[in-house]
């Protein structure tokens, strides 16, 4: 039986994805105590992948374009650990990141790392950007993803639209009081010109998916608990105000960029890219 289970869903990732397999393998526990559940979305088998001494488990390999929540579910199906972690195919961990936070999650039950926004192999931004202990619900609100170590019995369902992985993330936060641990690894984002915030026609369907889940916290259908609705809608409603705002004044740039360039005043000085460790 796999200690953690880490989740990986495939869309066009026969370029990335061995990238992403070595940052599993250097994430610091033995190979023997980690599997990953790989979850094809385009229809390849995704055979022949070196697997650094990990084991690979694959889901059925027909479903096309169903969507990352569907994807992730999948996967979830499949897996055998106690734990699991999330990767995306074209993001990496920091060495020692499964070392860092599966003590923590065994421990909270919900454990994250501080996400880098990568572009061009350099460091744009690091999140939540302060020394921090603790990630908190308003966190989630400043345009940053963020992607959980934690209790299997706890994760999912995801659902099918934009931002699942905000929502994802709420739910966690909410399982585990409203806040969980913080360790000082990182998350790697790199963004890409194929990156979901490079196409613009993106920040049109993600506007429409924040109003959406609010309306789903509010009416009781997610994994929200009632103590925590009010603040979960608060930090959509703050991502909502950070995307009209790159609709209306981003231009040619990357959401993150724009994040970067735009937002790092005031309340904003976490948007900074030297390290925050």
């Amino acid at each position: 039986m796999p200690r953690v289970s880490v989740i990986i869903p495939t869309y066009r990732a026969r370029d990335s994805l061995p990238v992403a397999l070595a940052s599993v393998a250097a994430a610091g526990l033995p190979p023997d105590e980690v599997e990953v559940v790989l979850a094809p979305d385009d229809g390849d088998g995704y055979d022949g992948l070196p697997d650094y001494g990990l084991r690979l488990v694959r889901c059925a390999a027909h479903h096309v374009a169903s969507g990352a929540g569907a994807a992730r579910n999948r996967a979830l199906a499949r897996a055998r650990g106690r734990l699991v972690a999330f990767l995306d195919a074209d993001d990496t961990w920091e060495a020692g990141y499964l070392a860092a936070l599966v003590p923590l999650a065994q421990v909270h039950g919900v454990a994250f790392g501080c996400t880098r926004v990568l572009h061009g192999g350099r460091a744009l931004m690091h999140l939540p950007g302060r020394e921090r202990e603790w990630l908190e619900i308003a966190d989630l609100g400043t345009g940053a993803s963020f992607h959980p170590v934690m209790a299997r019995a706890l994760a999912g369902p995801f659902r099918s639209v934009p931002s699942q992985d905000v929502l994802h993330a709420a739910e966690a936060l909410s399982a585990a009081g409203g806040h969980a641990p913080l360790a000082a690894t990182h998350y790697n984002l790199h963004l890409h010109p194929r990156s979901a915030t490079a196409d613009r026609g993106f920040a049109l369907r993600v506007q429409g998916a924040y109003a959406r889940i609010q309306r789903e916290i509010e009416m009781g259908r997610t994994g929200v608990r009632t103590e925590h609705r009010r603040a979960v809608c608060a930090a959509f409603q703050a991502k909502s105000r950070l995307n009209s705002a790159y609709m209306r004044e981003g231009r040619a740039r990357s959401f993150y960029e724009f994040l970067r360039d735009d937002c790092a005043t005031g309340e904003g000085q976490w948007l900074t890219a030297g390290s925050p460790r």
